[in-house]
C-alpha cells in the first residue's frame, strides 16, 4: 500500500509539473522527430531549473518542407500573457524541432539552454540523476610526516583530500554550427513587384492600369514606394469636341501585416502624388494641359508565396481625392471633365524578393 501511494502522488506531480507542455496543433511531414523527441528536448533546454508556473504552456508546432533542405518552422506561444508566433528556417527537420524546444522552454523559462549547445556526453546541472562519483582512496596505514617549518621548495605540496566530493563540472558549451543557428525572426525583406489592373474613377471610364513598387518587409509591418500609371482615355462633349485624358501618380504606404504559412495579408494606407493631363480633340488647333493631383490611398493585399523568392500579389484599394483640376474646352467657360471624388484600383503583381 505504500509503494502504490508512493507511485500515485509521483505520478500526480508529473502531471502537475509547471514545465510540462500543452501541445495543441502537431504538423510536421513524414520522417520528422515525434512530439516527445519536442518535450525531451524541452526538459534537456531546462535542465534541474527550478521552474514555477502556475498553468502549462500551450504550444502550437507546424513544420512545412519548403526545399530538399530547407524546412519551415511555425511556432505558436501562449505563456499566460497572450498568445506569440515564431517563423523560423531551418536546413533539416531535426533543427527545427530542437528550435521549436529551446524556445519553448525560454518561455517556461528564461534560464534555459540551447539543447544544440549541450553535447549529449554532458551532465546538466542540476539533473536529478547524480552523476556517479568515484569513491576517495582508502587512506595510507602509515601516518604522513609531520611538515618541517621549511619545507623543500622543490618538492610540491601534497593534496589535501576534498571534504565532500561534488559531481563533475560540464563540459564547456560548444557553439552550434552556423548553418544549424536559426535565422532571426526580425529580418527584414525587399520585394520588387509589377503588374497590370483596372481603375476607376480618375478617369472618364474603367481604365487598364499598369503598376511596379518596392517594398520592403518585416514581421508585421511593410512600408511600400511605387509608380502607377493609368491608361490613355477619350471623351466626347457637345458640339463635336472631345478630350484624351491620362494619369499617373506616385505612391508611399505604411501597413500591417499578418503571415501564416505561404500567404501574407498586409493592411495599407498611404498618400499619392501625381498629375492628370488632357489634351482637347476636334478643334482647330488643340492644346495640351496638365495639372495636379493628390489622394489618399487605403486598402487590403494578398501575397502568395509560390516559391521562396517568387510570390503573387493581389491587391484592391479605395482611392479618396484631395485635389481635383477640372478641364476646360477653351473658350467655353464651363469645366468639362474633372476627376471625381472617390475612385478604385485592382491590381495582380508578380513579385520577386531580393534580399
Amino acid at each position: 500500500m505504500p509503494v502504490a501511494a508512493a507511485a500515485l502522488f509521483a505520478a500526480l506531480a508529473r502531471a502537475a509539473d509547471p514545465a510540462d507542455t500543452v501541445v495543441v496543433t502537431w504538423r510536421v511531414p513524414q520522417g520528422c522527430p515525434d512530439v516527445e523527441v519536442l518535450h525531451a528536448g524541452i526538459r534537456r533546454s531546462l535542465g534541474g531549473l527550478a521552474v514555477e508556473r502556475r498553468e502549462p504552456v500551450r504550444v502550437g508546432v507546424l513544420v512545412v518542407r519548403e526545399a530538399a533542405q530547407r524546412f519551415r518552422l511555425e511556432l505558436r506561444l501562449d505563456a499566460g500573457d497572450g498568445p506569440a508566433e515564431r517563423v523560423l528556417t531551418t536546413d533539416s527537420c531535426a533543427a527545427a524541432i530542437d528550435t521549436a524546444a529551446w524556445l519553448i522552454a525560454i518561455a517556461i523559462d528564461v534560464r534555459a539552454v540551447d539543447p544544440a549547445a549541450l553535447p549529449p556526453e554532458a551532465p546538466l546541472a542540476g539533473d536529478e540523476s547524480e552523476p556517479t562519483v568515484p569513491a576517495p582512496p582508502a587512506a595510507d596505514p602509515v601516518p604522513p610526516p609531520r611538515q618541517s617549518p621549511s619545507p623543500d621548495p622543490t618538492s610540491p605540496p601534497r593534496p589535501s583530500p576534498p571534504e565532500s566530493a561534488s559531481p563533475p563540472a560540464p563540459a564547456p558549451r560548444a557553439d552550434p554550427p552556423a548553418r544549424d543557428r536559426p535565422p532571426p525572426s526580425d529580418r527584414l525583406h525587399l520585394d520588387l513587384w509589377a503588374g497590370g489592373g483596372l481603375g476607376l474613377g480618375l478617369l472618364p471610364r474603367l481604365t487598364p492600369t499598369a503598376a511596379l513598387g518596392l517594398t520592403l518587409a518585416g514581421p508585421r509591418w511593410q512600408a511600400e514606394l511605387s509608380g502607377h500609371y493609368w491608361a490613355l482615355q477619350r471623351d466626347q462633349f457637345s458640339g463635336g469636341h472631345g478630350g484624351k485624358f491620362v494619369h499617373g501618380h506616385v505612391a508611399a504606404r505604411g501597413c500591417g501585416a499578418w503571415e501564416r504559412g505561404r500567404v501574407r495579408l498586409p493592411l495599407c494606407g498611404g498618400l499619392a502624388a501625381g498629375g492628370i493631363t488632357g489634351e482637347g480633340t476636334g478643334a482647330l488647333t488643340p492644346q495640351v494641359a496638365r495639372s495636379l493631383w493628390l489622394g489618399l490611398l487605403a486598402g487590403v493585399g494578398l501575397r502568395v508565396a509560390l516559391h521562396p523568392r517568387v510570390g503573387l500579389l493581389a491587391r484592391a484599394e479605395a482611392v479618396l481625392s484631395l485635389r481635383r483640376p477640372g478641364f476646360l474646352l477653351d473658350p467655353r467657360p464651363d469645366v468639362v471633365f474633372r476627376p471625381g471624388r472617390f475612385g478604385f484600383s485592382a491590381f495582380l503583381a508578380l513579385t520577386i524578393r531580393l534580399r
